[in-house]
């Protein structure tokens, strides 16, 4: 797991929604309001010289650290009427334990995000997560991989779904996928499945009245068969195909919507390996998703997709990421919406612990809504992001990282549009 750093904590579960990512691929596609760039560290790669060495601990290395830091919203809640402003402080301590092995891996992650607000404490939260994930060599090209992963959340102000309540919806989002891969030759063969589950806690609105969450809670399947061809050994072609099942735990929410679904999406590109030049695909993408109310409209399209991490001199590196794909929602009037997000970040080494960061990111929202509905109804957003920062290095185990990001959301609706300005302080430790 990476540990984050300045940009890491722009949103407060979204650093764990987006370790998820990480951890379960897909599975926190479920949620598209939360910053690209979280799982991207403000240090995201450090010199060779300011690495620390870790902890021998039998045949596995340990890695260890903790963080302080503090936060300046200028609109904690998220709102374009209602500017409230306040100081956030956050300590997150994390450990890898990493296998170090000849053949087979094991890996250990924890990690935890504990916020507290100066002035408004019911945004206070505690996200923590624990994960495990390997491999099992069968023989020389053919591997069994797995991961699984428990993650308690809470769901960020900026997101139309999680708005009310005196505080912020908490929920569980576990899961875990397994897959085969094998290689013929040339050409490399993988199946793999994955299972997701979320899980909301109902919220109290400042009346007393319950906000019942119960109706958001599902599970999601996936089966995913993918084919890559390698042309050079440094460049390949790859196709894959995934088959798809989301399941809400009720068969109709608190609207009268059947919102369980199913779906797939085909996918065909060009893959890099360049180690220490170009690593990451770029593809194009096509998806269906097909809901069982049927008042709701299918969510379909094309798309460009990729996720590289390109390294053009010793001293900077860039990574690109494209994403599209259907999310869920339980905003009344729409089954869904197809989200196309863009960023990029750059960090640059000023000197060999003086290292510059700077990034941007835009993400499409397009809600797809029934054929009646009003023009009360939400059905586009659009969210910008760019921030920038600078962090110093002391040693191989101390840096200190500060920053900015400015964000905006525009929405048919004004009631969903939203300015913010956030500042960053943090100390970091790391063994």
């Amino acid at each position: 797991m990476k540990n984050n750093n300045l940009t890491s904590f722009i949103k407060h579960s979204s650093v764990l929604l987006s370790f998820a990512a990480f951890l379960l691929p897909g599975l926190a596609a479920a949620q598209q309001y939360y910053d690209p760039g979280l799982l991207q560290k403000a240090i995201d790669r450090k010199p060779v010289d300011y690495q620390p060495p870790g902890i021998r601990v039998g045949s596995f290395v340990l890695g260890t650290g903790a963080e302080l830091a503090y936060e300046n919203n200028d609109n904690i809640y998220y709102r374009n009427n209602l500017n409230i402003s306040d100081n956030i402080f956050h300590i997150r301590p994390w450990a890898n334990l990493n296998s170090d092995w000849n053949r087979h891996a094991l890996n250990f992650n924890v990690y935890a995000d504990i916020g507290r607000y100066s002035d408004f404490g019911t945004e206070d939260y505690e996200d923590w997560v624990a994960s495990l994930n390997g491999r099992f060599d069968v023989k020389r090209g053919s591997s069994f991989n797995y991961k699984a992963s428990y993650m308690q959340l809470h769901e960020d102000r900026a997101s139309p779904d999680g708005r009310l309540g005196i505080r912020p919806a908490e929920f569980v989002l576990s899961g875990f996928d397994i897959g085969y891969s094998h290689a013929f030759n040339r050409m490399t063969i993988g199946l793999n499945w994955k299972l997701a589950d979320t899980d909301y806690d109902n919220t109290v609105r400042i009346n007393g009245d319950i906000v019942d969450h119960q109706d958001r809670d599902r599970s999601r399947d996936e089966v995913t068969l993918r084919f890559d061809y390698d042309m050079s050994g440094q460049r390949g072609i790859f196709f894959s195909g995934e088959i798809n099942n989301t399941d809400y735990d009720q068969v109709f929410d608190n609207a009268g919507y059947a919102r369980s679904s199913d779906g797939y999406n085909l996918r065909g590109g060009v893959s890099w390996d360049q180690t220490g030049v170009l690593v990451g695909d770029l593809y194009v993408i096509y998806l269906q998703q097909d809901y069982d109310d049927p008042r709701f409209g299918n969510i379909d399209g094309w798309g460009l997709g990729a996720n590289l991490d390109w390294t053009p001199t010793e001293l900077t590196n860039v990574n690109v990421q494209f994403r599209n794909a259907p999310q869920e929602t339980t905003v009344v009037g729409a089954s869904g919406y197809y989200s196309s997000l863009y960023s990029a970040r750059v960090q640059h080494e000023l000197r060999r612990n003086w290292l510059l960061n700077a990034r941007v990111s835009y993400t499409d929202n397009n809600y797809e809504v029934i054929g009646n509905a009003p023009n009360t109804v939400l059905n586009d957003t659009q969210v910008t992001r760019a921030g920038a920062g600078v962090s110093y290095l002391f040693n191989r185990n101390f840096y200190i990282s500060g920053g900015y990001v400015y964000e905006k959301q525009a929405a048919n609706l004004s009631r969903f549009e939203y300015k913010t300005n956030r500042w960053f302080l943090t100390v970091g430790a790391e063994l």
